[in-house]
């Protein structure tokens, strides 16, 4: 691992009681008690969102960034250098809040009632504690993995919305212009995203899994796809009668939405799906 690591340390706190889950140093810069600074950690996030009315996300020392992100019942800190990239570690933050939610709640009971239940052993949540530690050694050695996994996620729900719209019920002739109509409106793009010049395009969606996720850069990614499900709403609506595209949206797209809710929060696809499709 790098000697300038990006991540120095990482908290898992309940809310309210400030009590500390999972504690991890990946620095002699944090030079503090893991176990002391939870409460204060806590403290500081409850009062900047009762005094002021906001959602605490960042707060810079001289040396340092701390990093915020919660739910209800948890708060997941991490201290980085301000070298890092913020987004990134924001992305992780989401990642593993997701990621103690799905697999450390057990499926007979809700996160509220384990932490009630919960004595302040460290060892009950070890095995998350080794889920961070990897996610950390990983994105230290190399944060390519992350931002590809990132990009994949992406691929995957639009894949899904794309899918979702081609559902329309509707006469073959009219999918087949839909299909012919997408295909000249793409053909101007591929000077600015190459990448979509061997995508399929035809009855059942458009395949953007297809792409290299090595090769394109993230925002690039998803400017694409944002350009691709604005014309793909815009052509079916022009195309199918107003009772086609409504079925459709509640028959396919909105319960996929459902579903999958959450990585379209995280990666404010949501925003693009009320937007164009609606």
């Amino acid at each position: 691992m790098s000697s300038k690591k990006s991540i120095l340390g990482v908290w898992v706190i309940e809310r309210g009681s400030g009590r500390n889950i999972v504690s991890r140093a990946y620095s002699e810069a944090v030079k503090l008690d893991m176990d002391l600074i939870a409460p204060f950690l806590s403290a500081t996030h409850t009062f900047i969102d009762k005094a002021s009315n906001e959602t605490l996300k960042t707060i810079d020392t001289e040396t340092n960034r701390y990093v915020w992100e919660a739910n209800d019942w948890l708060l997941f800190v991490m201290v980085v250098s301000k070298a890092a990239r913020l987004g990134h570690m924001r992305f992780m933050l989401e990642y593993a809040l997701k990621e103690f939610m799905t697999n450390e709640v057990p499926v007979e009971t809700d996160v509220a009632s384990m932490l009630k239940s919960w004595h302040g052993t460290p060892k009950t949540f070890k095995n998350f504690g080794n889920f961070i530690d990897e996610l950390v050694t990983q994105y230290e050695e190399t944060d390519e993995c992350l931002v590809a996994g990132k990009s994949m996620d992406c691929l995957e729900v639009y894949s899904h919305l794309f899918r979702g719209v081609m559902k329309v019920k509707t006469t073959k002739a009219k999918r087949k212009q839909v299909v012919d109509k997408m295909k000249g409106y793409i053909e101007p793009l591929l000077g600015r995203y190459a990448f979509l010049e061997n995508i399929p395009v035809d009855g059942a969606g458009i395949e953007v899994l297809q792409i290299d996720v090595y090769g394109v850069a993230y925002q690039h990614l998803r400017d694409a796809l944002e350009e691709l499900l604005r014309l793909l709403g815009m052509v079916t609506r022009e195309i199918v009668s107003k009772k086609e595209y409504r079925d459709m949206i509640f028959d396919h797209v909105m319960p996929y939405v459902k579903r999958d809710i959450q990585r379209l929060q995280t990666y404010a696809i949501l925003d693009d799906v009320v937007r164009y499709l609606f």
